[in-house]
């Protein structure tokens, strides 16, 4: 059988000491057995891109997925991107046509579930609550959380100290190893695949402990904390374990991650700094949000006695998705950082108010990429902003118009913690700020191992996520649908016959079933993606 496992977020910067201690040992034998190296992620580093390229094998431009939302054509309405939002097939559908039989646990943007012949599907992050629909088929839900009663999907770090998050984090991570191991031994799989996701979650909140050179490394949190965010890489360690040995010694063992991960200690408020260039601005009537819903959001002591009460436990506010694009001023405003990832401009016969012609608008995207890359943050003489992308210059396919106009690229792997940069979507006098309690942020570069027959011992080199899909359907001895951006790694060291379709037989993508979010729902999923600096 093939095992796949998803480490969300893991480096080989962060894994590498407790490897070389000793602390990681079932992580450290399975790199000993295979081959191993980077896997180079996409731009943006993202989940919603990421996982979705890792699902298809195609370029963003052509599965259509660019950000955890979108904005709506002729509309400035923004809208959450789900599995239904996915233009293209994805791996396990292939599989499915032709019989074989895939189990997938966690993977991100597969909720709303999607049926698929033969299969099982616990979907992941974007599952608003256990009690929204997020198994196929529908029964396995009730079997799964009979089985695993405290099955989580996700912890919220809002409302938490460091220490409790990292801990309630372990014991998801233990409760996800448990119902991997009671899908996996269920029934009999050609393949699997598994995602924990707690990885990157801590990561986010936690580099500065392992970073003495980090502006927010305090050596006595260091030393009382350190031991608990290492007895959380080591129950992700004992899942690995214990999934490759219920795998079976004959099984292929693919493991990897959707991006790495780097300490960080500044954000730039891409928002900010162009009112501040008179290039958006504000109705002066923009009401703020409910100074109520801020306090709660703000104070741990009223978000616990919230979640404590019977009444108040699920009440929630509105969607905000985009309300700080509420705020603005359309027909004086020329460009903004949304939401969907990047800088959208405003421009006349596309945006209902566009502010710009064509010409106007292809001008003011030169002088923008050179104005950000100028930008130098005071606070530690360096460029915030590594790079800046026109859409077309990354992506290819019929979805290139959903992509934002410019491309960000902030400051993600410098040697020194305190040069590098997260994006926010706030307005606010600085422009430039500490980053909080967001002390990790994405890098490019994330993590890849295989092992099984006929692998080698060995590293590789510019191994890529769009090559996972083309790589998993070979290591299914599947044919490859035409149309795929992705490569087959060279894993294997007698070199086997790659198959192609004659013609695109591939699955239709979209929704067979289009659960759609009502308010709670959305407003649970917007909350957790904006606990993660998505929105």
């Amino acid at each position: 059988m093939l095992l796949i496992i998803g480490l969300d977020g893991a480096d080989w910067r962060i894994l590498d000491p407790w490897l070389e201690q000793g602390a990681l040992p079932h992580l450290a034998a399975l790199r000993a057995r295979g081959t191993w190296g980077d896997l180079r992620s996409t731009i943006r580093p993202e989940s919603s891109i990421a996982w979705s390229t890792f699902a298809t094998g195609v370029d963003p431009g052509r599965h259509g997925i660019f950000s955890f939302s979108a904005q709506r054509p002729e509309s400035y309405d923004i809208h959450l991107n789900t599995a239904t939002s996915i233009q293209r097939a994805t791996f396990w559908q292939h599989a499915a046509t032709t019989g074989k039989r895939i189990a997938l646990l966690n993977v991100p943007m597969t909720y709303p579930p999607q049926p698929f012949a033969g299969g099982a599907l616990v979907a992941g992050m974007l599952t608003p609550s256990l009690r929204s629909p997020f198994t196929h088929p529908p029964e396995l839900q009730a079997k799964l959380l009979a089985a695993i009663p405290d099955y989580t999907i996700n912890v919220e770090q809002t409302g938490l100290n460091l220490q409790r998050f990292i801990r309630y984090t372990t014991q998801a991570i233990q409760a996800r190893r448990r119902a991997a191991l009671w899908l996996l031994q269920g029934n009999a799989w050609d393949a699997v695949v598994v995602v924990f996701t707690a990885t990157d979650r801590l990561q986010h909140y936690t580099l500065h402990l392992l970073h003495p050179d980090h502006p927010r490394y305090d050596l006595g949190e260091a030393e009382r904390l350190i031991p608990e965010l290492l007895a959380a890489y080591q129950a992700v360690d004992q899942a690995v374990g214990e999934l490759v040995q219920a795998a079976g010694a004959d099984a292929t063992i693919l493991l990897l991650s959707d991006h790495g991960f780097a300490p960080c200690a500044r954000a730039f408020l891409p928002n900010a700094w162009l009112e501040q260039q008179g290039l958006l601005s504000r109705r002066p009537s923009a009401a703020p949000s409910s100074g109520l819903w801020r306090r709660l959001r703000a104070n741990p002591t009223l978000r616990r006695m919230k979640n404590a009460l019977p009444l108040l436990r699920d009440v929630r506010r509105p969607p905000t998705l985009g309300a700080h694009l509420a705020a603005v001023d359309w027909p004086r405003t020329q460009a903004v950082y949304s939401p969907t990832g990047g800088i959208r401009l405003n421009v006349r016969g596309r945006e209902p108010q566009g502010a710009l012609s064509s010409a106007a608008a292809d001008r003011l995207a030169t002088a923008l990429s050179a104005a950000l890359l100028d930008i130098v943050d005071p606070a530690t003489g360096q460029h915030p902003i590594q790079s800046v992308h026109r859409r077309e210059e990354l992506y290819h396919g019929p979805y290139v118009s959903h992509a934002p106009d410019l491309i960000i690229e902030p400051r993600r792997a410098d040697a020194n913690p305190a040069h590098n940069t997260i994006h926010e979507f706030d307005f606010g006098s600085d422009f430039l700020r500490s980053s909080g309690d967001f002390t990790g942020n994405h890098a490019l570069d994330g993590i890849v191992m295989a092992v099984g027959p006929g692998i080698p011992v060995g590293r590789i080199k510019h191994a890529r996520l769009l090559d996972m899909a083309p790589t998993i359907l070979h290591a299914l001895d599947l044919p490859l649908p035409p149309g795929l951006d992705g490569d087959v790694l060279p894993f294997w060291s007698e070199s086997q016959e790659i198959k192609w379709l004659d013609s695109d037989e591939s699955p239709a993508p979209g929704s067979t079933t289009d659960h759609a979010l009502d308010n709670e729902e959305a407003a649970a999923v917007e909350q957790r993606l904006r606990s993660l600096g998505y929105l």
